[in-house]
């Protein structure tokens, strides 16, 4: 009788090692999965994958991996700053003040305008930096020379505006004052849309042949925001403050609402660094060309996940390997700055359950970073590439 034969691991069929790559959303573990042999690593280029879980982005340049809080470094230009994350990019700030997007891993760069001292000087005033700028696209972006760009601008003085970007000039701009301000952007169905001021502002942008894209409409959608009724008990032992966000979801533009509690008596300077999060509510508005643009409560996210924060994003649940459908994951993103040594960044992060609306930690309690820069963290979303 013959002995049997043994089989190493690099004998594995292609079929079950797509299937075991279809059940690790960590990047770094994809990438550890294809490095065991060059079969492995051959083999896994045949499988399209689900994207991998996001990282967060800090701006002392690390990434935290979700949800094991692993460390990771990736090189920028020694000329250069991360100021933030799009998507799968990272924004640049550059020694002589130009500003750029880079795909860490492909090293793709993509030129922006001097939004840090050009927006100034659009605004009236060249001694105010902008203090939180945020990028949102139409669809994923690339190096294409159409590719169109919004970036929210925030300075010192709470005047923002809107810049739109076709990398690497500006093509078009909206500007508010201190009293109209800017709370959020998000392209939906190619429209952009913003929040200002308790309105849902649509603006139209045509990009016709040959031609910059250019503002061509503003129209208000719904004036209502701020009559939203929040489903949780008043608890007065907290002055609660809230926060709006704008996420396309899956086919659905949402309003994601964040109450923020800090408890009274309020800290003399810097209350909002004492702020924790207290619970979500997300809304669903019918923009339908006969409706009355009326808010609808959500109390299901409809299998997917929300990742919150200066960059929002929608991902299918069981898709990206998080197992309980209908939470929030979140990072602090309303206390960007404060007049002493900088916070924790992992300050008020979590995950929110909406079935249970309970706050469980975003990653686990060894977790340590630097507290290298004011600033907030941002979500990063690996394109897969490994």
């Amino acid at each position: 009788m013959a002995a049997p034969q043994s089989s190493s691991w690099s004998d594995l069929r292609p079929e079950l090692l797509g299937l075991v790559l279809k059940r690790v959303p960590s990047l770094a573990d994809r990438v550890r999965v294809r490095a065991v042999c060059r079969s492995w690593r051959n083999n896994a280029q045949l499988h399209l994958l689900p994207p991998p879980l996001p990282w967060l982005s800090l701006l002392d340049g690390t990434f935290l991996s979700f949800p094991g809080g692993e460390v990771h470094r990736m090189p920028v230009p020694g000329d250069a700053r991360c100021h933030g994350s799009f998507d799968n990019w990272l924004f640049l700030v550059h020694s002589d003040g130009g500003c750029s997007l880079m795909n860490p891993f492909s090293k793709t760069m993509l030129q922006l305008p001097k939004l840090a001292t050009i927006w100034p000087h659009e605004m009236g005033n060249p001694a105010e930096q902008p203090v939180f700028l945020k990028f949102v696209g139409p669809s994923s972006l690339d190096a294409s020379p159409d590719s169109l760009l919004a970036a929210m601008i925030v300075d010192g003085s709470r005047r923002s505006g809107i810049c739109i970007c076709q990398p690497p000039g500006a093509t078009d701009k909206l500007r508010k004052n201190n009293c109209d301000h800017i709370y959020d952007v998000a392209f939906f169905d190619v429209k952009l849309y913003a929040l200002i001021s308790g309105k849902l502002i649509v603006l139209e942008i045509v990009q016709k042949h040959r031609c910059q894209p250019k503002i061509s409409s503003i129209r208000c959608i719904s004036d209502n925001i701020c009559n939203l009724t929040i489903a949780d008990p008043y608890d007065g032992r907290y002055f609660c403050p809230s926060w709006e966000y704008l996420v396309e979801s899956a086919g659905r533009l949402l309003l994601v609402v964040r109450r923020v509690g800090v408890l009274l008596p309020l800290p003399e300077r810097d209350a909002l660094q004492h702020g924790r999060t207290l619970s979500f509510e997300v809304f669903e508005v019918d923009l339908t060309s006969n409706s009355c643009r009326q808010w609808r409560r959500l109390s299901s996210l409809a299998g997917q996940a929300l990742f919150i924060g200066a960059y929002s994003k929608s991902v299918p649940a069981a898709e990206c390997g998080l197992p309980p459908e209908d939470c929030i994951y979140f990072t602090c993103d309303y206390a960007r700055t404060c007049r002493g040594p900088p916070p924790d960044p992992l300050r008020d992060s979590g995950v929110f359950d909406m079935r249970t609306r309970m706050v469980t930690p975003l990653l686990p309690e060894t977790t340590v970073v630097r507290r290298a820069a004011q600033g907030c963290p941002t979500w990063f979303f690996p394109s897969g590439a490994v």
